[in-house]
């Protein structure tokens, strides 16, 4: 059993760039997880700039899922033009260090009812999107192929848990051949007509700070979760940190948070929220090290 001594017991875990809240609290975390094995494991994950890298080598940033659903041929410059008058107003808000939690919250609602609402009457681009969706292969962080495969041969569930549209989500997980019967998607889904004309969301709006189980329960994936107490949780986002909240048979949750925007205002936030802040990262080798150690 490879259970840890110290935080110096996992290399990735020394990087300059890797921030520890309390390492010994990591440590026994860890250890714990190691002890139960990958059969009481599971992992929680967004996707959006967490799955996904924050830009590429080049400095482009990465597309969201909305941000696909926007480069399809099809989607009219009316709701391009909204789309970036509103991402004017609110993610500045999103990233805010100072404002509080409940504010936001109000102002995300906000901004996700007008963005949904902005989509009703489209017709969903279903051919584009495949095609779109084809350029996010090399937009995925350096280790997600072996995250996914790891998992896979262990059959550790992972659950993919998106503020954004769920078609675009699994467009790009199809495309790079990372939606493999463990993986499950639980997002915004679009309700649409006969006639392919979008006419809302499915179910209640999952915004960035009410994600929790509320959201998966009488869901496939809660099935196959309700026997896994531990949690690995990956998210790029101050709301992601609370994806497991909610999960009551959850014994042990390591909370790995990928800072990549306003970063020096908002470590202090975030190391409040996570174990472990990554700055400015593109892999996943912190999760991978932790994997590895469970063989």
């Amino acid at each position: 059993m490879n259970l840890l001594t110290d935080v110096t017991d996992i290399p990735e875990l020394n990087k300059p760039n890797v921030h520890i809240r309390d390492k010994q609290d990591l440590v026994t975390k860890i250890n714990r997880i190691i002890s139960a094995g990958h059969n009481k494991l599971q992992i929680v994950t967004d996707f959006d700039h967490t799955l996904t890298r924050h830009q590429l080598d080049n400095g482009n940033v990465v597309l969201t899922s909305f941000g696909m659903f926007r480069e399809c041929p099809s989607v009219p410059q009316y709701y391009k033009d909204e789309d970036n008058r509103l991402s004017a107003i609110y993610k500045p808000i999103e990233v805010d260090p100072v404002m509080p939690i409940d504010e936001k919250i109000k102002h995300m609602i906000d901004w996700y009812i007008a963005a949904h609402s902005l989509l009703k009457g489209m017709k969903f681009p279903r051919n584009e999107l495949v095609e779109v969706s084809k350029k996010m292969i090399d937009c995925f962080r350096i280790g997600v192929q072996e995250l996914i495969s790891w998992c896979a041969a262990q059959q550790v569930p992972v659950l993919v848990f998106s503020a954004g549209l769920g078609e675009c989500v699994v467009a790009a997980l199809t495309s790079a051949d990372f939606l493999l019967p463990h993986v499950k998607v639980v997002s915004n889904f679009l309700a649409v007509d006969d006639n392919d004309t979008i006419i809302g969301i499915k179910g209640d709006v999952i915004h960035t700070y009410n994600k929790n189980e509320a959201a998966i329960k009488n869901t496939e994936y809660y099935e196959l979760v309700k026997q896994r107490n531990n949690v690995i949780l990956m998210g790029d986002n101050i709301g992601d940190a609370g994806m497991a909240e909610g999960m009551d048979h959850c014994d042990v949750v390591v909370k790995i948070g990928f800072l990549g925007r306003n970063t020096d205002a908002n470590l202090h936030n975030y190391m409040n929220k996570f174990d472990v802040v990554l700055v400015n990262d593109h892999t996943m080798d912190i999760a991978n090290a932790i994997l590895k150690r469970l063989l």
